[in-house]
Formats: structure tokens, sequence, C-alpha cells
């Protein structure tokens, strides 16, 4: 595990990106779209004298850099799905953190596309005192975090990714109100993910979760996954694999640009260059995402 690859560096990702300098690894790349906010300073050591309103990448490396000076810093504040795919290509492994299934699907749709190993993990839901670790290998026989969600909610995720002319759909897509963390946790999650990618051997082992929740009796659960014969990353992806808006229009005040950027990020993160507003329509989009034929 020399090169790694992070995607997310908030509470859960910041306690992972320090051990994975305790852990002496060569390389690590962060991506996280996010600025820091007040209320992120308490949960990591990371931020301790950071300033809000930068983003979260930008805060993080030269504390990243000054405690672990052997291994290579680098990083950039776009979502994991707007990295360079050269990136993707010479990276051992690709350590999850987000908090949206949506994110997750995206890391999937990567992970299958160049043979990257997955160890995601998440902390809070209805309990603070609640964490997952999930293992994904590379193997195409292998589920993937998309082979997990019921078809319904796979088919609204990939429709509120590949639909060409639609609604900014932020809100509907990227509830984070049921994800909370501790730094106890935190740190607990973050170091069962650590263990948990170095001692797994990606040829031999299918995909599985450990289910930790502090609050029951049973505290620790391991959960086997089968892959769905109908999720659709299993076959060689080909062209692009995320649609990139070609036209959008302001609600506010009419102006129709290109931005020429992913669908996904003008949801999440586009404005009109005219008034400002975030309040865009996807018009057009072109997407060559496609599967080998049989």
């Amino acid at each position: 595990m020399r090169r790694v690859m992070l995607a997310g560096i908030g509470a859960l990702g910041s306690e992972l990106a320090i051990k994975l300098g305790l852990l002496g690894c060569e390389q690590v790349f962060i991506a996280d779209a996010d600025l820091l906010e007040k209320k992120n300073i308490c949960r990591s050591q990371l931020w301790s004298d950071a300033v809000p309103g930068l983003p979260k990448v930008y805060t993080a490396l030269p504390c990243l850099r000054a405690r672990f000076p052997a291994t290579k810093w680098e990083g950039a504040p776009v979502e994991i799905a707007d990295v360079d795919p050269a990136r993707f290509a010479e990276s051992d492994i690709l350590f999850s953190c987000v908090d949206t299934d949506l994110a997750r699907t995206e890391i999937a749709a990567i992970a299958c596309r160049y043979a990257l190993p997955v160890c995601d993990a998440g902390v809070g839901g209805t309990s603070a005192r609640l964490g997952r670790v999930s293992w994904f290998p590379h193997k195409r026989s292998a589920a993937c975090f998309a082979c997990l969600l019921s078809s319904r909610r796979r088919a609204s995720l990939l429709s509120a990714w590949e639909s060409d002319v639609h609604a900014c759909w932020t809100e509907e897509v990227e509830d984070r109100s049921s994800w909370t963390s501790t730094a106890t946790v935190t740190s607990l999650i973050s170091s069962l993910q650590i263990d948990l990618a170095v001692s797994t051997s990606t040829d031999k082992c299918d995909a599985f979760s450990i289910h930790l929740d502090l609050d029951r009796a049973q505290t620790v659960e391991r959960i086997r996954h089968s892959r769905s014969d109908v999720c659709p990353f299993h076959d060689e992806l080909l062209g692009e694999l995320f649609p990139v808006c070609t036209l959008a229009a302001c609600s506010a005040c009419g102006a129709q640009f290109s931005p020429q950027r992913r669908v996904g990020w003008i949801r999440r993160w586009g404005s009109c260059p005219s008034c400002g507003a975030g309040s865009l329509l996807i018009r057009k989009s072109r997407h060559e995402f496609t599967e080998s034929p049989a």
C-alpha cells in the first residue's frame, strides 16, 4: 500500500490521513471539495490552527507534510470524480470517507473502471456511536458499493447522475443531516479501516463489511456482500464515466452558458457567471459512457 488515494477529509478522513502518515505510506493524494467551517475545528487535530473558509485540503496538507515528511502529500479541492484519471491508474488503493450514497456510487464506477480496491467507511446515522468499514476488492466477480443498493435506490442515483435534462437536485441527492461523528468513534473506525486494508487479500477475499455499534450487546458484526447481477459497473466501461454539462440555464436571471463541467459538479457547486445564483438547470449534456458489447 505505497500509493494511496483518499476521498474526503472531514472528521473521519482527517483521522485516516494521520494514520496513513503513521503507517509510512509513500504517497497520498487527497480529494475534497468542501471548505473548512467553524464546526469542523473541534473534530480533528488537523484543524487546530486552521482558518475557516479555506478549502479543507489546503489547510490539511501543510500540517500533514510537517508531521510526516517521509510521505509525499498531494491533493486538490475537488470531488473524487473530478480527479485526473492518471491518478487512479497509478494508485494501489482508494480510501473512501465520503458521506453520501451518490459519492460512493461515483467511487464504485471509478474503482471498476481502473480495477482499484476500495476501503470505505462511515460513522453516525441513528447513533454517534455507530460505524461501518467495507472492503470492495477490484475483482469483477465481487460486489461494489452499488451492488448493495436496492434496485430502486440505484436507479434513482443513476437517474440523477445520467439524465440529460433535469433541474438542480442538490437537496434530493445530498442529504447530510443523518450523518454525524465524534472524535472517539472516528478514531476507532479509521483504525479499523487501516487494519482491514492492510490485512485483507485483494485477490482472495470477496466484498464484506464490519459493522460496529457500541450501543448494542453484539458490538461487532461481519456482513458478506454478493455482486448484483443488474449492477451496471461490472462489465467493461467504455467512454466517459460521468456526463458533462454542455448547456446550462440560470433559474434566477435566465442566462445560458456552456460550463463543460461534470453534471454532478454543476448540481452541487455550479453558479451562474452572470448573477452568481446557484439555481441552475441542465439543458444539454454529453455522455459517452457505454458498456462493452457481450
